[in-house]
């Protein structure tokens, strides 16, 4: 997954549209206040608006599925290392086409795979949709697909429709379903690889004459198009994620829009099916980034692994992973988050007002990465005892992040949800800008239904009392009941 340019609009916000493409991890940029810029132009349309309100919006944690040939590598083939992204060893490894088909597609055979299991998993930690690629960057379809016999039923020994039973057992288990789609690039066709240098066309393609041109509409219109009809007419997709648009122009890009709205017009689309290669260090009027754009898509996807840092005025949705890659990895270097990494990441995603899309590889047996399993079970446990400070909730109405932690707020606006993460040392927090007067606080987990919280409020200063130990060495919520509704200025 991961991004060869950052996106970064007004304070932080990196939307990367080449999501799994460079192998350099992108990080948090502070808000600075002296740079931010006018963002009053960016607004989701009214039918977008509908959409995101039906069910993406308050949804909040999703689990993102890197699942693919190349999961049977897990980031090495022969005496080749992937670099970061596992699911990119047909490019570190220069795999030609034919070759990648022969030795990697024909043998992916993930007898251990169960959608059931894998969905019982989501749900039982808390996670509310799915999405799972049904095409990645190496163009072989996890689905019968009838424009093309690079699936996984005609090319590969496992004869099993995995977005099809994957689809049947989320809706089964009512969570929503999703699917990537890598819509601009294919590397099994020479056609959409429209971004790469000529020479290394030529290692994917070399029986290709060298001054070969890609033809990125003969493409769109014998593969991609009709690969999109086929999911959403085949499928039951509430959602559809793309990716690395580059070489696409807007009018390309609207294409995959219009054929989705006309076949599934409550389908929620992502904004890598147009945004490029944007840099918004500082606002600039003659940049990419326009406000059309959000005519084509429904919400803005950060770059890969970026955790918000301010909120903004349209929905956001961040592609995290429990690891530095996003297929299966297991040579070569590459690490784990911490459980209380991703509790803070979750956190601060959710409380800047966007949904956090949690990833990882099933390994190429098909069963789930031992380690994300853990991850996902620490997840599962904190959120029992902390779902109603992330679920159904509004963003941090406070006047920024403070420094011991985060703050959202219910949706009707009359609790504050405090997230300390770092326990005060004196045993005292301050809260600036509580407007509202504060009726009671109480810790949220039922762990400490029986610890009191002292609280004294000085005008929009709130100050707490917190005695003893931190009740999660995570996240310790307190939940802070308003006499009357906060306002917020943030739109949604």
């Amino acid at each position: 997954m991961k991004p060869l340019f950052i996106l970064a609009i007004a304070l932080a916000l990196f939307g990367s549209t080449l999501g799994h493409a460079a192998n350099k991890e992108s990080g948090t940029t502070p808000p600075n206040a002296a740079n931010e810029p006018d963002l009053s132009k960016f607004r989701h349309t009214p039918e977008s608006e509908a959409r995101l309100n039906k069910w993406f919006r308050d949804a909040k944690f999703g689990a993102f599925i890197h699942f693919g040939a190349y999961s049977t590598l897990a980031g090495k083939y022969k005496d080749k290392m992937g670099r970061a992204y596992a699911e990119w060893i047909q490019v570190d490894a220069a795999i030609p086409s034919e070759e990648y088909r022969r030795e990697v597609a024909s043998r992916f055979n993930p007898q251990e795979f169960d959608a059931e299991e894998w969905v019982r998993m989501f749900k039982e930690n808390g996670m509310r949709y799915v999405v799972i690629t049904s095409k990645h960057h190496d163009g072989f379809a996890l689905y019968d697909s009838a424009c093309s016999d690079y699936d996984v039923l005609d090319a590969s020994p496992f004869k099993r429709d995995i977005i099809k039973e994957f689809s049947e057992a989320c809706h089964k288990h009512g969570l929503k379903f999703g699917v990537y789609y890598s819509h601009a690039q294919d590397w099994s066709d020479p056609d959409s690889t429209s971004f790469f240098k000529p020479q290394f066309l030529k290692k994917l393609f070399p029986e290709l004459p060298a001054d070969r041109k890609p033809d990125v509409d003969a493409y769109i219109a014998r593969k991609a198009l009709p690969q999109i009809k086929e999911l959403m007419s085949n499928y039951d997709i509430d959602l559809i994620w793309f990716d690395t648009p580059n070489g696409l122009t807007p009018e390309q890009a609207r294409r995959f829009h219009d054929a989705i709205r006309e076949l599934n017009p409550d389908c929620v689309i992502n904004s890598r099916v147009v945004l490029g290669s944007v840099l918004l260090k500082k606002f600039n009027p003659d940049t990419d980034l326009t406000p059309e754009m959000f005519e084509v898509f429904d919400f803005v996807s950060l770059g890969d692994k970026e955790v918000p840092s301010a909120k903004f005025p349209f929905t956001t949705e961040s592609p995290d992973s429990v690891s530095s890659s996003y297929g299966y990895k297991a040579h070569g270097k590459h690490t784990y988050h911490s459980l209380q990494e991703l509790i803070h990441r979750l956190v601060h995603t959710v409380c800047g007002g966007g949904n956090y899309l949690l990833n990882c590889g099933p390994m190429g047996n098909g069963k789930i990465d031992p380690k994300a399993v853990e991850l996902y079970a620490g997840l599962g446990a904190w959120l029992r005892d902390n779902h109603e400070s992330i679920f159904d909730t509004l963003p941090n109405p406070l006047p920024a992040r403070p420094a011991w932690g985060d703050a959202n707020l219910s949706k009707d606006g009359t609790t504050l949800y405090l997230h300390v993460m770092k326990w005060p040392k004196d045993g005292q927090l301050t809260v600036e800008g509580v407007v509202p007067q504060v009726a009671s606080a109480a810790f949220l987990s039922p762990k400490a239904s029986d610890r009191k919280v002292d609280f004294k409020q000085d005008g929009a200063a709130l100050k707490i009392s917190l005695t003893g130990q931190a009740v999660d060495p995570d996240d310790s919520v307190v939940k802070v009941s308003l006499s009357a509704p906060f306002q917020t200025q943030t739109p949604r």
